[in-house]
Formats: C-alpha cells, structure tokens, sequence
C-alpha cells in the first residue's frame, strides 16, 4: 500500500452521534471524491482493499453506517432516508462539493436515497445490488436478514450467525475471508442488528429510481437478491443494469482491481460509460 494512498479512520459528529470513517487522500486529487456505503450488518471495513486503489488519485471514503461498525447508532429505528439524510450531513460536515456514490446491498439503497436527497451534490451512482422489495421477497429476505438471534449462555446463537456469513459465501469467498467480516455480526447490539436491512425492506427503491437523473449503473451479481435486482432494470431513469454472473459475496475482496477498472471506467468517463 502506497504510503500517500493508506487508509486513515476518524470520527465526524453527525445526527445520530459520531460517525466512523475510513478514508484515502491523495497528495494530488485529480478526480471527483467516492463515497462508498456497505451492506448490512457489515461496515466499511469491506472496502479496505479497494479504497487505497481508488484513492490514488480522488478523496475515498467509506463510512460506517449508524449503528453498525464503530458509528453510533440511532436511538430509535430508522428508514432508510433517515439514513440519507445523516450522511448528507455528513457531506457537508466534510465539506464535499461533488461526490460519486458506490452502495452494495443496503448500502445501495442508502446511496440512492442520498442521491435523490442532494442532486446538487451528487454526481454519478453506481449500485452492486439494488433488489425491488415486493411482499414475497420482503417476507423471504425478512426472515432471513431481518430476524433477531439472541445471545444463548452455551453460545450457540454465534453458530447461527456465522451460517448467515457462511452459507450465502460467493465463489471465491474463503472461510479466512468469512472470519474477517464475522465480528461484524456479532458487534451489534442485538436488537439492533437487524434495523437497516428493515428498512432496505421497506423502502420503495423503484420510486427513487425512477427520480433519479444522475447516471447510473447497477451491477447484478450472483447472490440472494440477484433476481430482484434484475427487476430494478425497468425502473433506472438514466442509465442501465450490467450483470456480472461470476461474482457473489467476498468480490471487494477477491476482485478488486477489477472493481477498480470498472468503477473509474463510469466515474472518469465524460460519457459516464457503464460498459463491463
């Protein structure tokens, strides 16, 4: 890792308390700053590979959503705007004047309603995972992902978590790579595990896409939200879905100089390509 591209982490005063950051800064910022939302329960430790590429020559910042990670959490159960409308603060807290957008899973409906919130700020989107919520879905996914495992005094309820990072793993996501996001699940307050996924339940993405008019691009890869996600297609108001059927849980990880390549592809483009 390039010592003018290494990660440094801090905390910024926000909404629901401080938030947590990770972020790379060039010497010479020669590009539009990224921001990156991740999935949930997760937190932005899952760009830590790819933020010291993307950041050679742009700001490169991945936060911690409220309430997982090493941000505060919210003291009631939030909606996925609530969400949006923290981190708009958080632009300007940070003095961001123009920024492009990468959100994976739930982080991709918080990217989005960030978009539709700060049209002014917001520049370019890119989704990897961006799945349309109807009521069988949100039944099959909430039973899933929106389930409380509470803490057993035999610890058999960390079995129960680690099948939830385990059993969905992509292709080339090893049990090392498992263990590296396994804490994550269990950092947590219990009852609170579950709110931003909830949310991403709740949330009508469709709405929002359709309203968005920034360029946009969503990749569909091979993971449990992969058929809902190719029904957000219709509803992208300027832009167009890509799907990469190789990848699944663990591509930060195991692809992510690729992700670099396409990412500057769409954001450094002056035709915004979206092209694989």
């Amino acid at each position: 890792m390039d010592s003018k591209t290494i990660i440094n982490k801090k905390y910024v005063d926000g909404t629901f308390g401080q938030v947590h950051i990770r972020e790379t800064i060039p010497e010479n910022i020669k590009q539009t700053p990224v921001l990156f939302f991740h999935a949930s329960p997760l937190s932005g430790e899952i760009y830590d590979e790819l933020l010291p590429l993307i950041g050679i020559d742009r700001i490169a910042i991945a936060p911690d959503t409220p309430g997982y990670g090493m941000s505060d959490p919210p003291e009631t159960i939030p909606t996925i705007d609530d969400y949006g409308k923290a981190f708009s603060e958080l632009l300007d807290k940070l003095s961001l004047h123009k920024v492009d957008l990468v959100g994976y899973a739930t982080g991709s409906f918080i990217a989005s309603s960030l978009a539709s919130i700060r049209p002014d700020i917001v520049r370019r989107l890119v989704l990897f995972s961006a799945p349309i919520i109807d009521d069988v879905e949100r039944k099959k996914l909430g039973d899933k992902f929106g389930e409380i495992i509470p803490p057993k005094d035999d610890g058999s309820h960390l079995i129960e978590l680690w099948k939830q990072v385990y059993e969905p793993r992509g292709p080339k996501q090893t049990v090392e790579d498992c263990m590296k996001i396994f804490h994550d699940h269990i950092r947590a307050p219990t009852h609170m595990k579950p709110w931003a996924p909830r949310a991403a339940f709740l949330y009508p993405l469709s709405e929002t896409l359709k309203k968005i008019t920034q360029p946009t691009v969503i990749y569909n890869i091979a993971n449990e939200v992969h058929d809902p996600t190719l029904a957000a297609k219709k509803y992208i108001n300027n832009g167009k879905l890509v799907e990469i059927p190789s990848w699944g849980h663990g591509f930060l990880q195991n692809e992510t100089k690729e992700v670099d390549r396409i990412l500057r592809l769409f954001f450094d483009s002056k035709n915004a390509e979206t092209i694989k």
